[in-house]
């Protein structure tokens, strides 16, 4: 907000991913701009060494053909950036390198005349009367080279071209230098484009969770103000979709309670008459009618049945769902839970996933073989039948609410067509995964995939035991 109460008004994401294109393409100019700037004024003709023999020589020849006023005007004229040449009575201590003796005898080809000319070509480091000669690579950056003819005349010419050999800013390639700016340039740009788009990504984990859950999951809201707006409006629609969501599940279980009531004094007005074909018949129509209502209520629950953050021991929950089944005299079968096989969620719920997955085997496939299974992060709670199993173009359609997969599992064989829906609803709110797969053999398998428990950290304070205590 502004001193006058006004919103401050901030540039759309579009603008500013504009804005920092942009800015990225601005920089690197102006980085290079630079580099070229620094570079130019030590800028060395050295590069091309027959050109600057060839000044040298025309200029030594100059030299010899003018008097002393014309070669102060001549010297003066060809003097510039990078390029100092003087006329001194005495010879400079200097001599030719091996490494430039190529260029020593081509300007002493043109020249001409005599052979035994005074002719030095070297390269030499420092300022004035420090320089001295080239000897390592390191010296190189900033290094120039000197040049000493012996006129005809008497006297020598001395000149000195500034620069680096090779054009280097730092002792490396303006062009490598070029190359790592524009790469941190980029580098910066791509960080401050995934600091705009990273409340986007936030926004999505959020829906992907509450899609789970249905629990809003709250997103703060930053960056853009279009993405603000998307976030806030976002914030909204969880919400209310919850809201909408528990208001169903009260309404389902508010009347699944209250048909509960009636069918109670039904069967017990029932009770009360004489036995009769048609009072079984009732009496089978209510029992019906108990089951149906008793799956509306656990789908109602399991529509806010998440996580509830305590541990769970999935071993013993199968095993005290087999042993009730086997109390029954059920064929059921246990494998795999020997040892503690420990998620996160809320006992109650995982016990009516497994009372559903182990029902649903034997009322359709005649048998329930479980198993538990331990991956790398996450436990398997197998369920396999010797049923007809379930057709691949009706997996999917088996977790929706009253669906009947026919002929097989209709209502004569009980439920509501609401035990698998109820399935899929708390394991998705534990965090985890159901999947119907074929029961190698015949039949059908269905997999329930929950996130392994993490070790929590100790509480605050709490002591490691010392070596010797009791």
């Amino acid at each position: 907000m502004a001193s006058d109460g006004r919103p401050v008004r901030r540039f759309g994401i579009a603008a500013r991913i504009a804005l920092i294109v942009v800015a990225a393409l601005v920089a690197v100019q102006v980085l290079m701009l630079a580099a070229y700037l620094t570079e130019r004024p030590r800028e060395a003709p050295l590069g091309a060494f027959v050109p600057l023999m060839q000044r040298v020589a025309a200029l030594a020849q100059l030299m010899q053909q003018v008097g002393p006023q014309e070669r102060a005007l001549a010297l003066r004229a060809s003097t510039h950036s990078g390029f100092s040449p003087s006329v001194v009575a005495e010879r400079p201590a200097v001599r030719t390198q091996a490494l430039l003796g190529f260029a020593a005898r081509r300007l002493q080809a043109l020249m001409g005349g005599a052979t035994d000319r005074f002719v030095a070509v070297a390269l030499v480091g420092g300022e004035g009367g420090r320089s001295s000669p080239v000897q390592r690579l390191r010296d190189l950056p900033g290094a120039r080279l000197r040049v000493v003819v012996g006129l005809d005349g008497g006297g020598y010419l001395d000149v000195w071209a500034g620069g680096d050999l090779t054009v280097r800013l730092l002792g490396l390639p303006v062009g490598l230098i070029a190359g790592t700016l524009g790469f941190l340039v980029a580098l910066a740009a791509l960080l401050a484009v995934r600091r705009e788009t990273r409340p986007l990504s936030d926004l999505a984990d959020a829906l992907e969770r509450f899609s789970a859950r249905l629990e809003p999951q709250a997103v703060r809201e930053r960056g853009a103000p279009d993405v603000r707006l998307v976030i806030r409006a976002v914030n909204t629609m969880q919400a209310r979709i919850a809201e909408l969501v528990r208001t169903r599940s009260l309404v389902l279980g508010a009347i699944s309670h209250d048909l509960r009531t009636y069918i109670t004094r039904l069967r017990l007005r029932l009770e009360l008459l004489p036995p009769d074909p048609q009072v079984a018949k009732a009496q089978a129509d209510l029992s019906g009618m108990q089951a149906m209502v008793e799956d509306a209520l656990a789908f109602a629950r399991a529509s806010f049945s998440p996580a509830s953050g305590e541990t769970v021991d999935l071993s013993a929950v199968a095993r005290a769902e087999v042993e009730t089944r086997l109390a029954e005299g059920a064929p059921v079968h246990l494998a795999g839970a020997d040892a503690p096989l420990v998620v996160e969620g809320s006992r109650g719920a995982l016990a009516r996933v497994a009372a559903n997955l182990v029902g649903n085997a034997l009322a359709y496939g005649q048998c329930a073989e479980v198993s538990l299974h331990l991956q790398e992060d996450r436990v398997e709670l197998r369920v396999e039948d010797r049923g007809p199993g379930i057709a691949p173009a009706e997996r999917a359609s088996v977790f929706e609410p009253f669906y009947r997969v026919e002929p097989s599992r209709n209502r004569e064989s009980g439920g509501a067509g609401l035990g698998l829906t109820i399935v899929r609803q708390i394991v998705e709110g534990h965090g985890g995964t159901v999947a119907i797969e074929d029961r190698p053999g015949g039949g059908a398998r269905l997999r329930v995939f929950l996130p392994k428990a993490q070790p929590r950290p100790a509480p605050a304070g709490a002591e490691a035991p010392q070596a010797g205590s009791k």
